[in-house]
């Protein structure tokens, strides 16, 4: 059992240190041929007779390489979502009206003319909302004056 348990420590370790980012070292030349045209090698070889001078590369910055570890950012972009999630759902209940108005339908139609006309009045007076808790938009609205005009006779 200890065997395993140090395999797999073994393993965390190996594994965390291949993602850090290490420095490399790379020789890069560069030289200019005889048509003036420049070019990049890694081997001081290929420049053939011309004099290559080679190119300083600078490692990135600690704060342009890619972080050790993503959970500290999905955390955080989780945290943000939530948030604006709680933003919504407090914009939307904001605009809750606090004395309801009495519901003629009870929020449902069995497709009879007056209890069409019923819904329809119910979703103008703010007496019904949708059953998932959006609020009542410019088109439910267009379509219970159309439903009144139509039902209520």
């Amino acid at each position: 059992m200890k065997t395993s348990s140090f395999n797999r420590y073994v393993f965390g370790v190996s594994l965390a240190f291949l993602f850090l980012p290490l420095p490399i070292h790379a020789e890069i030349f560069k030289w200019v041929d005889a048509k003036g045209q420049t070019h990049y090698s890694e081997r001081k070889e290929d420049a053939g007779k011309v004099k290559p001078e080679e190119v300083k590369v600078r490692p990135l910055p600690t704060s342009a390489r890619a972080p050790n570890s993503s959970t500290p950012d999905w955390k955080e972009q989780e945290h943000r979502l939530k948030e604006r999630q709680a933003q919504r759902l407090r914009e939307s209940t904001a605009d809750v009206p606090v004395a309801r108005v009495k519901s003629l339908s009870g929020g449902r139609s069995d497709d009879t003319a007056s209890s069409k006309c019923n819904l329809a009045r119910d979703v103008l007076s703010g007496a019904v909302r949708h059953t998932n808790g959006a609020p009542t938009d410019k088109y439910d609205l267009e379509v219970a004056k159309n439903d009144v005009s139509a039902f209520c006779r």
